[in-house]
């Protein structure tokens, strides 16, 4: 059961490109997940709408309806964004992904556009977050979905996809991307804790949504107090929700305490689960450090952890396993979440 040092080459999930995109294991079920999730949260921006039609025909003015009309408009937005940027078309799923090796002096960067040379001399660009980006550099290669200048961008050990445009060029300015510096600690993994403090951004971002509902339910208890207790209740919650995810923000801020990582085996009892949220729950047996076999699971795991579990027979555990909750990841890859061992 190695310890340390952590292998030079850590085994992953990898996108098939010798099956359908759809049909590949996991990676199909998370993109059908994802899609019903989209449409689904929606409709969050039907009922504002629905709420707001409701009171201007109830005699509450035009301040409401404008405003609740601005905060449905917002959130569909944001939700129309999301699938364009992440959720493949339905007749892509029954295309194959292809592989695309990156060379020596194929990989540049502009900001966040990182862009690839492909084989017949035109570049993609596609937007990327400073894990990712440190991803494609360190392994040398993407996955691209669909045929026309609009793809579908894959990669090592993820299965959250990113929409790129094929150029004839990289992008102005653009400067070569040198490979990261690799670590064996969870502390000092340069991809992963970029991952980290991606993970915070974005839970500082959900503060500030909820944030915004909460004080928009205040304006209505305040200014319409037959529907004040509804209100308050659901500005009671957006605010319990902000301060859960800024304090979720500061732990991602900080990097993870272990130095090294535990690799175990894993075997899983059954299939993967997609839950109806888009996340993935998975269980089975593992072996501690003294011999003892002890069932883990994890209920709620990013699909990209599960899919590496599944793919690979391997359980990674920042530092030493112990029974209970412990973090666990994939060295060197954006890939983090929190097992329960015994």
């Amino acid at each position: 059961m190695p310890i340390v040092p952590v292998p030079e080459s850590v085994r992953a999930f990898e996108l098939d490109p010798a099956m359908p995109s759809g049909a590949l294991p996991i990676f199909g079920e998370y993109l059908d997940r994802l899609g019903r999730d989209t449409a689904n949260q929606r409709l969050v921006a039907g009922f504002f709408l629905a709420f707001g039609v409701v009171q201007f025909v109830a005699g509450a003015g035009v301040a409401l309806l404008i405003g609740t009309f601005a905060l449905a408009g917002a959130i569909e937005a944001w939700w129309l964004h999301r699938a364009y940027v992440r959720v493949p078309e339905a007749r892509l799923k029954r295309e194959a992904f292809r592989l695309v090796d990156i060379t020596a002096d194929g990989l540049v960067a502009a900001g966040r556009t990182v862009a690839v040379r492909l084989p017949d001399g035109r570049w993609l660009r596609v937007r990327l977050d400073e894990a990712h980006r440190l991803l494609v550099a360190g392994h040398r290669r993407v996955w691209l979905l669909g045929r026309g200048p609009k793809v579908f961008v894959g990669f090592s050990g993820v299965v959250r996809l990113r929409r790129g445009r094929v150029h004839d060029g990289p992008p102005p300015g653009a400067l070569p991307v040198p490979a990261p510096a690799g670590s064996g600690s969870p502390r000092l993994d340069p991809v992963l804790t970029a991952h980290r403090r991606q993970i915070a951004r974005d839970r500082r971002a959900t503060a500030a949504f909820l944030l915004v509902l909460a004080g928009f339910a205040g304006w209505v208890a305040l200014d319409f107090p037959a529907v004040g207790w509804l209100a308050w209740t659901f500005g009671a919650g957006a605010l319990l929700g902000a301060v859960a995810a800024v304090l979720r923000a500061f732990a991602h801020d900080r990097p993870l305490a272990a130095d090294h990582w535990t690799e175990l085996r894993a075997v899983l009892d059954g299939p993967v689960r997609m839950t109806r949220h888009g996340a993935a729950r998975l269980s089975g047996l593992t072996m501690l450090a003294d011999g003892r076999v002890v069932p883990f699971r994890l209920p709620k795991a990013d699909p990209s952890m599960a899919a590496n579990i599944a793919a690979t027979g391997r359980l990674w555990i920042a530092g030493v396993p112990r029974p209970g909750a412990a973090k666990t990841g994939l060295p060197g890859y954006p890939v983090l979440g929190t097992v329960w061992l015994g």
